[in-house]
């Protein structure tokens, strides 16, 4: 295993300050127990479990947005199957 200075892990912490915001924030009890007990669950520290549910959330909410955005072209076009989108992309 490579050892690691003190000069090198110094560095480290320098470069994840400059890229990281500290955030304080205000949970309801039962919520702060749920989230301790699931993201020990996934053995993830509580920053980490966070960004990633964060994340999700802004993922999930494109992807919302993407199949709202084909709804109203499958209304537009008339699209009911996936015969009707293949005669389009293939008239």
């Amino acid at each position: 295993m490579t050892e690691v200075s003190d000069y090198d892990l110094i560095q480290c912490m320098k470069v994840i300050r400059q890229t990281t915001e500290v955030v304080s924030l205000s949970l309801p009890g039962a919520t702060f127990k749920k989230l301790e007990q699931t993201r020990k669950q996934e053995g993830e520290t509580r920053s980490n479990f966070i960004r990633r549910l964060i994340e999700s959330y802004v993922e999930d909410n494109r992807w919302g947005e993407i199949y709202k955005r084909g709804e109203e072209a499958a209304r537009k076009f008339n699209i009911k199957s996936e015969e009707d989108v293949d005669k389009i992309l293939h008239a």
